[in-house]
């Protein structure tokens, strides 16, 4: 009697409001067969906790592992975690040496690129450099004609490359040298010289363009009167009759 009490107590709590008409005739709820359901769920949880048991004492090693690997596995989420953190921490500093580094890529490429067309046009650049020298070696060996044609080239080149410091110091030096020949060609015609030498001096002042054409002849004169005073000084007084050269002595140009 007390496990039919029981049982209809259980049924009482399940459902407070009594049995559904829908459920009174089923077998399953009658006393009997939940007592035999209870019993073959006890049965059925025994064999479960000795089927874990087993499980657990033929496997004892892997749940070890497992631990321990899932111990490790934590470690290693948290380092790296802390790694990522600090990964993030440097990156402004990244970003800004990578802007740097760009920036320095682009001046050395456009290095690199300067070097490559200053390799590429190697032989003129050594032509240009060689200017000055070769115009000095002009004045010098008294090729006028060739050094007024350099002068007037480089002074047409620095007008193009302005901007280039090294084409405005080759200008520079070839004024020099220039200012160098206006000066040996004046001289000149302070020495023993025929008319055609006179005028082939003339010729290279008037196209070097120093003097206008009045000045030109000023020089000229001033040039002829100090060789022919350099000539009379040359005599001596007492018999400067008797000694006086021939003088051709050419001192007007046109």
């Amino acid at each position: 009697m007390e496990e039919i009490d029981g049982n209809e107590r259980v049924l009482h709590l399940i459902f407070p409001d009594g049995l559904p008409e829908n459920l009174q005739d089923n077998p399953e709820l009658q006393i009997e067969q939940l007592k035999k359901e209870q019993s073959r769920i006890q049965e059925e949880h025994k064999n479960l906790v000795e089927q874990t048991q087993d499980l657990a004492v033929s496997n004892y090693k892997t749940f070890i592992q497992t631990a321990e690997k899932s111990k490790d596995l934590s470690q290693d989420f948290g380092n790296t975690e802390k790694q990522v953190e600090n990964l993030i921490e440097k990156f402004p500093k990244c970003e800004e040496n990578c802007r740097e580094f760009l920036a320095k890529s682009s001046e050395t490429i456009e290095k690199r690129r300067l070097n490559a067309l200053t390799l590429k046009k190697n032989s003129q650049l050594l032509e240009i450099l060689e200017l000055p020298e070769l115009m000095e070696k002009c004045v010098d060996e008294e090729k006028y004609e060739e050094a007024l044609e350099l002068a007037f080239h480089v002074h047409r080149m620095g007008v193009k490359q302005e901007n280039i410091p090294i084409i405005q110091r080759i200008v520079g030096i070839v004024q020099t040298h220039w200012h160098k020949m206006l000066l040996k060609l004046l001289d000149q015609l302070k020495t023993d010289l025929q008319l055609p030498k006179c005028l082939q001096i003339v010729g290279f002042l008037r196209r070097m363009q120093a003097f206008d054409n009045k000045e030109l002849k000023l020089k000229y004169l001033q040039a002829r009167d100090a060789w022919l005073e350099k000539c009379l000084e040359a005599i001596p007084n007492e018999n400067h009759d008797l000694y006086a050269p021939n003088l051709s002595i050419p001192l007007m140009i046109s």
